[in-house]
């Protein structure tokens, strides 16, 4: 979405530690760019997207991470998810919603009114979904509640496979999807958060029984939002891998090569947004199934 008032959100920083507080000057100005760099490279890579709009009021300074408040899904399902604070609640607008079901997404499941329990699920931030073999990941934190992992998952007659990641100082990390990536024939994870040596053994191993090439990164890769990453097929049906030039660069060139033999990488430079925002490239779009 491209935002209208992008800057620094005090409400989410308690519970994302990957955003950091010294704001540059012109910032939205500097966000706005950084944006247009992607849909430029998306339309380079003969990618199909569109382009949603913030508004201006109020002010919504995560706007730019659409992927927090919806989900679609095959048969036109759409899922409406309770994100953690109010600001960003503020996200979800009838004009989007109305966008949503002129694409065909009529059959919805409305989540949103969790947050009153103080019950959280932030979209494909919170959930990673292995739509092949019918599995959802989700990373336990005070904005992935694992009763709601659990509810989404029997919607769709998935398996919930729920873990704990946690950062430096054993803080769950915010999001799973800052942990971990699964394409078709691709994962990127990060088993060194997981501080349970049989949720790592396990996520890994289901990980390569369905299949994936699994590249396994670092606790400065995944920093470095190595993890934020998301593979999509273009007009042509090329596998294209989205992600930042600060994930990219952090890669090793053996891990580069494995990554660019299953998907070509489409790179692009986000640092503000990286900052500021504390989320990457992935965080930025939503798939329309």
């Amino acid at each position: 979405m491209q935002p209208a008032a992008f800057g620094f959100n005090t409400q989410t920083a308690a519970s994302n530690n990957f955003q950091q507080s010294q704001v540059p000057d012109h910032v939205h100005a500097l966000a706005l760019a950084e944006f247009e760099a992607l849909t430029q490279a998306l339309q380079a890579a003969a990618i199909d997207f569109e382009v949603l709009h913030d508004s201006p009021e109020p002010p919504k300074p995560d706007a730019v991470f659409l992927n927090n408040w919806f989900s679609t899904h095959a048969g036109g399902r759409l899922f409406l998810y309770p994100m953690a604070t109010p600001n960003r609640r503020a996200e979800v607008t009838a004009e989007h919603l109305s966008w949503l079901q002129a694409q065909g997404y009529t059959q919805s499941t409305d989540l949103r009114n969790k947050s009153e329990n103080q019950m959280y699920l932030e979209g494909t931030g919170s959930l990673v979904f292995d739509h092949a073999h019918r599995l959802v990941y989700a990373n336990r934190s005070l904005r992935t509640n694992a009763h709601l992992v659990q509810e989404v998952a029997a919607a769709l007659g998935y398996k919930a496979v729920l873990f704990e990641a946690v950062d430096r100082a054993a803080a769950p990390i915010y999001h799973t999807n800052v942990v971990l990536s699964v394409s078709p024939s691709l994962a990127i994870a990060c088993f060194k958060a997981l501080p349970d040596a049989d949720e790592a053994a396990l996520l890994a191993a289901l990980l390569e029984r369905n299949g994936r090439r699994v590249v396994a990164v670092s606790r400065e890769q995944m920093e470095a939002f190595c993890c934020n990453a998301l593979v999509v097929a273009n007009r042509h049906g090329q596998a294209m891998i989205l992600l930042s030039e600060t994930a990219w660069q952090a890669f090793t060139p053996y891990q580069q090569l494995w990554i660019a033999e299953r998907a070509e990488p489409v790179v692009v430079a986000i640092p503000t947004i990286e900052a500021v925002g504390g989320g990457s490239v992935r965080c930025m779009l939503a798939e329309l199934y």
